[in-house]
């Protein structure tokens, strides 16, 4: 009941927003409160007459009351106004399950599943099966394949500008290869492959302290997705752009891997030298692709360590090149070739007076956090960790912790690294 009281409170302080009496609905209707869940729907309807989650819910109500007739009349004219409301073919689906037409549930029921395919109702497919009606399997929407970036195409472009040059064959100028030569190169660590991701295995219980940085990441990522209607109803999307900085050694990559380990996401590292090219534009259509990928693939975190090589003040930048990187890297910060919903994107310096203040603004990187020397608990944490599978004898952590003040994360590490070698 917490959760009611929560919702009661936040609608008494936002009495007209729409998404909190739709989530304080639903969750009545969860508990089987259906009289007030209908006075909530319709209370939402009176905000916003064209919301169709709300219609949708007093369908549910009457549904679930038993007046299978009205709320099929309700549901039909969801449909009819938007025929890609994926909950209300739901929801005609279980009405026409209810009147003993599986023909007809399973015909909504796989338009839901075409639609949104995270509407599966288990007990909904097997009641199906059992009368012989096996939902579709889900089939690739074309829309949801990857692309080619805004502004490539397959098609072959006549037009020629100066300095202009294929990012793929440039590589490949200069005497021939054969093939297994070839195949041998590009097996080379040498360049960034935007087709593959990682998916560290990590979790915060690998990281000792940290506790605040830890917070805010899951606010950004993680709850999102936990409490989508809450997020909604304050207008939260997940995603969006964190900077860590503060001393090098203290556990910026590390709380990166771990949250994605964590959370089971698209994990992309991306460093200088994975993207910089010596052919204009070759290094700008790197960054595009990269994160179009991210995009395809979310939830997803981009990982930028050492920002500030990047990401330099663009008066510095001499070169004509070196700006255009900065500038597309902020176009991309700014989703221009599409939405960044669900990808965070997660910078790391140790020089944060050296970032170009565009990247500091909000929109982009709005959140900074500083991520300081581990404290006496962290450090004594840290020397615990750093003591497993090893042979060690008896230690006093609490007092190791404070001999080793003003010590990183590495710098402990490295003591362990030193202290192995004299044994050995």
């Amino acid at each position: 009941m917490q959760s009611l009281s929560t919702l009661r409170r936040a609608i008494e302080d936002a009495p007209t927003n729409v998404r909190l009496w739709l989530l304080f609905g639903q969750t009545l209707l969860s508990q089987g409160d259906l009289t007030e869940a209908r006075q909530a729907f319709e209370r939402a309807l009176e905000l916003a007459p064209a919301e169709p989650e709300a219609r949708l819910g007093v369908a549910q109500v009457l549904f679930r009351q038993g007046n299978l007739s009205e709320a099929a009349v309700r549901t039909q004219g969801i449909l009819q106004g938007n025929s890609n409301f994926a909950p209300g073919h739901l929801l005609m689906s279980r009405i026409y399950l209810a009147e003993n037409d599986p023909a007809k549930a399973t015909e909504h029921y796989t338009a839901a599943r075409a639609l949104s395919k995270s509407l599966a109702d288990g007990q909904l497919e097997v009641e199906l099966n059992r009368q012989g009606h096996r939902p579709a399997p889900d089939r690739i929407d074309p829309d949801d394949r990857p692309r080619l970036p805004a502004g490539y195409s397959t098609e072959p472009d006549d037009t020629e500008w100066p300095g202009q040059i294929d990012c793929e064959l440039a590589s490949r100028e200069g005497p021939s290869i054969e093939q297994d030569e070839f195949d041998f190169v590009e097996d080379e660590d040498l360049g960034f492959n935007i087709d593959e991701f990682e998916r560290p295995k990590g979790s915060f219980a690998d990281v000792a302290g940290l506790d605040d940085v830890k917070q805010e990441l899951l606010m950004r990522l993680v709850y999102p997705y936990q409490y989508m209607d809450l997020f909604r109803a304050y207008g939260k999307k997940p995603g969006g752009g964190v900077l860590l900085y503060g001393p090098p050694g203290c556990g910026k990559s590390l709380v990166c891997r771990a949250l994605a380990g964590e959370t089971k996401a698209a994990f992309y590292s991306l460093r200088l030298h994975q993207i910089l090219e010596m052919y204009i534009g070759c290094s700008e259509k790197n960054l595009n692709s990269l994160f179009q990928m991210a995009r395809e693939n979310a939830p997803a975190i981009i990982f930028i360590d050492e920002l500030d090589a990047l990401a330099g003040h663009r008066g510095e930048a001499k070169q004509h090149p070196a700006r255009s990187v900065v500038n597309q890297l902020l176009m991309e910060l700014d989703g221009h070739d599409g939405s960044n919903e669900g990808v965070l994107i997660i910078a790391a310096t140790s020089a944060i007076a050296n970032v170009d203040p565009a990247f500091l603004r909000p929109g982009r990187f709005d959140r900074r956090i500083l991520v300081p020397l581990p404290e006496d608990t962290a450090r004594a944490e840290i020397l615990r960790m750093q003591a497993r599978n090893r042979p060690v004898a008896t230690l006093d952590y609490d007092a190791l912790a404070g001999m080793l003040e003003n010590y990183s994360g590495a710098d402990i590490a490295q003591v362990f690294e030193a202290a192995a070698d004299d044994a050995l």
